[in-house]
């Protein structure tokens, strides 16, 4: 069925907005999303969780000052006022942001930062309920990413929830029963051992026994594993691997959590006697008792940096590419790396190189000019995917117009006239109407969407900031964040670098990243003045 119309600017059926909430909530849990459709910041909890971890590194001596925990309680207050999951322990959370919230290191205190932290336990078991029993009803894009941010947050995988909404969405006539259905899914997953099979082959000598959570098999021996465990003939062949146990709530995070300890088994590999050698990971897994076939997805979505491709560049060594944006390209290389630790590390250098003037203070400035950055592009990268759509749903005279002209820019710019005109696309897909109503919003009020967007984003850069900072300088791969800020932030990098890219293919060694910065803070100061550029045309 086509969909010419939804959202704020219309009257929306229950039955629509259930479909809206499922299938953003979707579209959050594909990896094969378009970065401008994937989910950027994590769920309240973490947000908490968040700031108890930044209260105990002033409280330990471990951050010298309080700028990054008054940050954090910022960004934590805004989330908890609009967050109908948390409403009932919101009073004694801003009690903690209140007592937690100084100056200076030396005055924040234990006891408040304890509290918080059993609010978060509470919160973290109560969220889906409160959810499901609450009158209130946020706008569908809140709604949606609060609920899939916790749900990914908590330990559920991308996968897991993708094919229960796939499977379960069309039972659902009112978003109470699509909440009620999710909080009742909630409960009955907790954490549980998975036994998960990883083909490899490892160099060195592999300890026989099982007493670890982590055991090596010959090929015979995982043949004979696979025969008694796996539900089905697996036929694919290896030469052995990893057996490893893990708790987690699904059978794909536990396959992700799996991977994970094989890539830190592979790093060790390297640090010792290697002669060339290394830990050769196949491309699938298998789960004991599972009937499913799984692949083994590489742990971080790859970066999206098209404008090499799409510009002819990926090979091109003639000085098109300065020095400087080459380096970074390498440094965001680091991103597809299977340990977190250059990932993350390669991910944050690859901005701070190319944001940051020499012997600038304020380090996290560079998340807040990519954020700019990013925030220009997004109107352009959502009609771009709006405008083939409609192409693909209908054959009416503006597909045909659509169709005729040879560039994306052009398509765009027939898109923002045709909605400024107070018309719609034809679109197929809930998602895609959701992303209409998103773009909608943003020509009735460009300062404070576009402001809004860039907030988000630099929310989701400063955590990957100050995850560089937690490996780089406390050495640990244990916080609370880590995880999800692979999950959130590293395509924002990708499209940050792909517009950097596409300027300097475009305009020659002129452009610099600051300059870009330059033009992309000036558009969003003057959004919605006299003075305001159309949306496809922010960053031109």
């Amino acid at each position: 069925m086509n969909h010419t119309s939804s959202g704020a600017g219309n009257q929306v059926s229950e039955l629509e907005k259930v479909r809206l909430v499922a299938d953003r909530i979707r579209e959050f849990c594909n990896h094969k999303a378009l970065w401008h459709r994937r989910l950027w910041n994590v769920g309240t909890v973490l947000c908490l969780r968040e700031v108890v971890e930044y209260a105990e590194s002033c409280i330990d001596g471990r951050s010298p000052n309080t700028e990054g925990l008054r940050y954090v309680i910022e960004a934590g207050r805004r989330e908890v006022k609009r967050d109908p999951g948390v409403a009932h322990l919101a009073a004694q959370v801003e009690r903690s942001f209140v007592e937690l919230d100084k100056k200076s290191t030396k005055e924040v205190k234990p006891a408040p930062a304890q509290r918080l932290r059993e609010l978060v336990r509470r919160a973290e078991s109560e969220y889906c309920a409160a959810w499901s029993g609450t009158q209130r009803r946020p706008a569908v894009e809140f709604m949606s990413r609060a609920v899939a941010a916790h749900l990914l947050d908590s330990g559920l995988s991308a996968d897991h929830l993708h094919r229960w909404l796939r499977r379960r969405a069309a039972e659902f006539k009112s978003v109470a029963e699509l909440l009620q259905a999710v909080e009742e899914m909630s409960v009955e997953m907790p954490e549980r051992r998975f036994d998960v099979f990883v083909p490899s082959s490892a160099p060195f000598r592999k300890p026989q026994t099982s007493a670890s959570h982590v055991t090596w098999l010959d090929s015979s021996r995982a043949a004979e594993w696979l025969q008694n465990q796996i539900p089905y003939q697996e036929r694919r062949r290896h030469n052995g691997g990893f057996v490893v146990s893990v708790t987690t709530r699904d059978p794909w995070s536990a396959v992700a959590a799996a991977r994970a300890t094989v890539a830190r088994a592979a790093s060790r590999a390297r640090v010792a006697r290697m002669h060339g050698q290394d830990v050769k990971v196949e491309g699938w897994a298998c789960v004991a008792g599972s009937r499913q076939e799984f692949g083994m997805r590489p742990l971080y979505r790859p970066l999206e940096i098209g404008s090499l491709d799409r510009q002819d560049a990926v090979y091109r060594f003639d000085g098109a590419i300065a020095p400087e944006v080459d380096d970074a390209l390498e440094l965001a290389s680091y991103m597809a790396s299977p340990g977190s630790g250059a990932a993350i590390t390669g991910g944050w250098s690859a901005v701070e190189s190319l944001l940051l003037r020499p012997g600038e203070s304020g380090r996290y400035r560079a998340a807040d000019r990519m954020a700019s950055l990013v925030a220009c592009s997004l109107p352009r990268a959502e009609m771009t995917t709006l405008a083939y759509r409609h192409i693909e749903s209908t054959e009416d005279d503006l597909a045909r117009e659509l169709d005729g002209v040879s560039t994306n820019f052009a398509k765009v710019q027939i898109v923002e006239k045709h909605l400024r005109s107070g018309r719609r696309l034809v679109l197929e897909h809930h998602a895609d109407v959701a992303a209409q109503e998103r773009i909608l919003a943003i020509i009735r009020d460009p300062a404070a969407q576009l402001g809004k967007l860039r907030r988000f984003v630099a929310e989701s850069l400063r955590r990957l900031y100050n995850q560089r900072n937690i490996v780089a300088h406390s050495g640990s791969f244990r916080s609370a964040a880590l995880e999800a800020t692979t999950r959130t932030a590293f395509s924002l990098v990708g499209a940050g670098l792909d517009r950097v890219v596409h300027e300097q293919l475009s305009r020659g060694e002129t452009a610099t990243p600051l300059q870009l910065v330059a033009r992309a803070e000036n558009e969003l100061n003057l959004a919605g003045s006299a003075g305001g550029r159309p949306l496809s045309s922010l960053l031109e």
